[in-house]
Formats: structure tokens, C-alpha cells, sequence
């Protein structure tokens, strides 16, 4: 009992050194999952990039590969005489269909047809293209094209069943279908990616500063965190394909992949800066809001330790008899009283005779009229006074904020009170008297004290008759008197 007393009155500083190593130890938890929450974020993150690298790119070139392979056109293209109706019609289903532009260069006719209908003579002075990756030696060939409404084409060779070359099937996306859904990545997960083909030209980009316009297709080499690479990095020779640049006080992390059916380089831009703005935001907002939970914890702990100390005194601290505080519970009771600065009274009530009641009636029913005492004298006190069982039969009281005429007047209204109670044992009446003895310390310090002295009262009221009020000033008046009569 008496540990957990003392736990219930250590210092609040203890509890503040607590609180202050739960918010550092919160920090550290909280920057942890914020690193481990931003590297699952990183990790997600790239799989949109992925999905636009197969919905964007990877799926007009698989068509492209499949309609290269059905016989309907290689049959239609194996005719000495190309039946250009027949031709234009399957391209613009394809394109309804598809909702991509399509066309067929035939190396028969040397012309090449669009899904619009329209056509163009291959020579090479308009068509470079055609005998440039005629000549390549890869069969699927990815280049921008139309300058005026730049596209970008996924070319496929074709060939009969002899092995001899035909033409191409060609699918074709206007430049501008890909920005919206760049732009929807890049506003969600804040990144850049540039695609570049094997001649270094930017073909995609989610920064349409770099996309290619009428003036020209940009080159990798002029984009500012390219050149901030090394050698090495650039040439690709690198063994790690993520690297940490700086560009304008910018901390970049570029993330590298090969399309190696295009033969083209994926390049991921990640910006740390905005990564690790946020990684510190969260990280402050989690700190102060562990902080804010603690300390309201501690204000709540502090609030109710005084009502917890109460409701344990009162569950631990009472006389199993009478229910009414013990001796443990009235010094504590005693030493709040005196932590408040406040006056307080002290009465000391003792049951008249009581041994011959007990010899009498037997100890049953000396308890039942212990218990109907403490109830009767309960009836004159106030809620903020506290009784308890000092032991046998005497009760102390503690008033708090009374002074000495007050807590007289309590203790005589209590003692009329019980002269007046019946008290009943077998449907007998028992009649009983208490005496009583009052002291008052303005400054005291120690339960034990104060008591003693209303003990001392307290006994001069039985040698004077019993039945009756005594006060230390009684005391010190009887003293004075025997005093006088010795030098007498």
C-alpha cells in the first residue's frame, strides 16, 4: 500500500522526463515510417510510369506487330499490281477501330497509303525515312515524323512468305494524345520521364519544353541534368542505373531503362527536393501531433492523479468496518489540507463506556453502534470535512479552513446529536454519551501532532464527567490552574 501511495505522490517531473523521451522516441519511430512510407510512395510510384511505357507505347507497337502478320495484307501487298482501294479501306478500319492513324508504304508501288485515303510517292527526296530504315537492320523501327502535326510512328517490315521485303505497316499517334496522360502522372507523383531513341533524340517527354515542335526534335545533350552527369553516367557505362545529380541547387534523382525493343532509353527524373519537403512535413506534422497526444495525456494525468489518489485512499485507505477513512488515509487527507495553506480544526470523539458495551451486549453489537456513530456524527459535518477511524472507539475529524469557535460548535452540535440517537440492539433502546476534545493549528505540519493534542482535551473531558467538549485552551486553563494550586 504504502508503494503505491508513494507512486501516486512522485514528482510530475518524472512524468515531464517521460513525456519529453516519448516525443524524442516518437520522433525517430515517426521519421522512420515517414522514410519507409516515402520509399513503399517511390516504389509505387513507379509503376504508372510502367503502365504509360505499356499503354502508350508498347501497345501501339503490338498492334503494329499483329497487323504486320496478318496474311489479309501480306496478300493485298504481294500483288504486282497494289488494289490501293482495298488498302485504304482496311487501314481506316483499323484506325476507327484502334483510334490511331495507320498507313502502308509498299515497296511495290513505291507508294505509301494513309487511313485518311490520301497517298505519297516514296522517293527519296520526300520520304527519307522509308529507305533509311529500309536499309536498317533491325524490323521494327520508332521515329517522329509530320512536322506539321508531329507524330510519333511504330514502323514494321513486312515480308512474304519467300522472305522478300514488301513495305511497312505503320501506326501513328499525334504527340499531343500523350501529354494528358504525362501530365496526370506528373501532377500525381511529381516526376518527369523522357524517352530518347538510339540517336539521342528526345521522342517522349512529360516536359513538353522538351518535346519536339517545328523547329526540330531536341537532343538528350541539351537538357541541364543530363549535362550535369559525368562521362561515364552519360555513356551509359554506368553500373548503377540510378544516379544523383544537382542542377540549380535541384537534388534529381535519374532512374534509367532500356526498351530494348525499340532500342530506346527510359529516363525517370524524380525531384528530392519536393520528395523530401514533403518526407519533412509529414515527419513535423506526425512529431507534433505524438507531442500534442503526449502532453495532453500529461495535463490529463495531472488533472486526475489528485481524483485517482482519492478513489484509491477511499478503495484501500478505509476501515473495513465502518468504511470511514483509517488512519493512513487521514494523514493523507491531512497532508493536502496543509499543501492548500488552509487553517484546519481537529476533533477527537470517543463512545462513553463502550468496553461495558461490548462486555454487555458483545462485540457484534459493539460493532453495529460503531458503525451507527460514525453516521450520526457524519450527519453534522460538512462535505469537505473528513472522519475516520482512529482506532477502538475513537474517531478523529479533520475540518478544514475552521477555526477554533467553529470547530467547537461542531463538535458540541455532534455530541447532542448522539445524546439524542437511539441506538437499537434486539428492539432495545441503548442510550449512549461520547466526549470530546477540539484543537486547532493554524501552521501544523504532522497529523500525529494535532491529534495529540486534541487527545490530550479529549481526556480531560472523561476526567471532568464525560459527556462533554474539551478544547486544548481547556487544557492549558487546567494546567495554569493545577500550576497555581502546587506553588500554593
Amino acid at each position: 500500500m504504502r508503494f503505491w501511495q508513494k507512486y501516486l505522490n512522485s514528482k510530475f517531473y518524472f512524468m515531464l522526463i517521460f513525456v519529453m523521451f516519448a516525443v524524442a522516441l516518437s520522433a525517430i519511430i515517426s521519421l522512420s515510417k515517414s522514410v519507409e512510407n516515402q520509399s513503399l510512395l517511390e516504389i509505387r510510384s513507379l509503376t504508372p510510369a510502367f503502365d504509360i511505357v505499356s499503354e502508350e507505347i508498347l501497345k501501339p507497337l503490338f498492334i503494329a506487330e499483329t497487323v504486320a502478320r496478318a496474311s489479309a495484307l501480306k496478300l493485298h501487298m504481294n500483288d504486282n499490281v497494289i488494289d490501293e482501294e482495298k488498302i485504304t479501306n482496311m487501314l481506316a478500319e483499323m484506325s476507327e477501330e484502334f483510334a490511331m492513324d495507320f498507313f502502308v508504304a509498299s515497296e511495290t508501288s513505291r507508294t505509301q497509303y494513309y487511313s485518311d485515303g490520301s497517298s505519297l510517292p516514296l522517293n527519296a527526296a520526300k520520304v527519307e525515312w522509308y529507305f533509311r530504315a529500309k536499309n536498317a537492320s533491325q524490323n521494327i523501327v520508332a521515329a517522329l515524323g509530320n512536322r506539321k502535326d508531329v507524330h510519333i510512328y511504330f514502323d514494321i517490315k513486312i515480308y512474304n512468305k519467300q522472305g522478300d521485303f514488301l513495305g511497312f505497316i505503320g501506326v501513328g499517334k499525334r504527340l499531343n494524345s500523350f501529354i494528358t496522360s504525362f501530365e496526370k502522372i506528373k501532377d500525381k507523383y511529381d516526376y518527369d520521364f523522357v524517352f530518347v531513341d538510339h540517336n539521342d533524340d528526345i521522342v517522349l517527354s512529360s516536359d513538353q519544353s522538351l518535346l519536339a515542335d517545328g523547329k526540330g526534335i531536341k537532343k538528350l545533350q541539351q537538357v541541364p541534368w543530363f549535362k550535369a552527369l559525368t562521362s561515364v553516367q552519360q555513356s551509359g557505362q554506368e553500373p548503377n542505373d540510378n544516379v544523383l545529380v544537382s542542377v540549380a541547387g535541384n537534388d534529381l534523382l535519374i532512374s534509367k531503362a532500356d526498351l530494348k525493343v525499340l532500342n530506346w532509353k527510359f529516363f525517370l527524373v524524380n525531384s528530392l527536393n519536393v520528395r523530401q519537403n514533403e518526407t519533412t512535413k509529414v515527419f513535423i506534422l506526425q512529431t507534433l501531433y505524438i507531442a500534442f497526444v503526449l502532453l495532453l495525456g500529461l495535463l490529463i494525468a495531472r488533472i486526475a492523479i489528485p481524483y485517482i489518489q482519492a478513489e484509491f485512499a477511499s478503495k484501500h485507505q478505509n476501515d473495513p468496518l465502518t468504511q470511514l477513512p483509517n488512519r493512513a488515509h487521514l494523514a493523507w487527507r491531512f497532508k493536502q489540507i496543509v499543501k492548500e495553506k488552509q487553517h484546519v480544526s481537529a476533533i477527537i470523539a470517543d463512545i462513553d463506556f463502550f468496553k461495558t458495551i461490548n462486555d454487555t451486549h458483545g462485540h457484534a453489537v459493539g460493532d453495529l453502534i460503531l458503525c451507527e456513530f460514525a453516521k450520526v456524527i457524519k450527519s453534522q459535518l460538512r462535505d469537505v470535512d473528513v472522519m475516520g477511524r482512529w482506532g477502538g472507539e475513537e474517531f478523529v475529524i479533520l475540518l478544514p479552513s475552521t477555526d477554533f469557535q467553529m470547530a467547537y460548535e461542531v463538535a458540541e452540535r455532534a455530541r447532542v446529536a448522539i445524546s439524542r440517537h437511539n441506538f437499537m440492539s434486539d428492539d432495545k433502546v441503548l442510550n449512549m454519551t461520547a466526549s470530546f476534545g477540539v484543537a486547532f493549528r493554524a501552521n501544523a505540519y504532522k497529523l500525529e501532532d494535532i491529534v495529540k493534542h486534541a487527545d490530550e482535551a479529549l481526556y480531560q473531558a472523561k476526567r471532568e464527567g464525560r459527556n462533554t467538549v474539551r478544547t486544548t485552551e481547556d487544557v492549558v486553563v487546567n494546567k495554569l490552574a493545577s500550576f497555581k494550586k502546587l506553588r500554593l
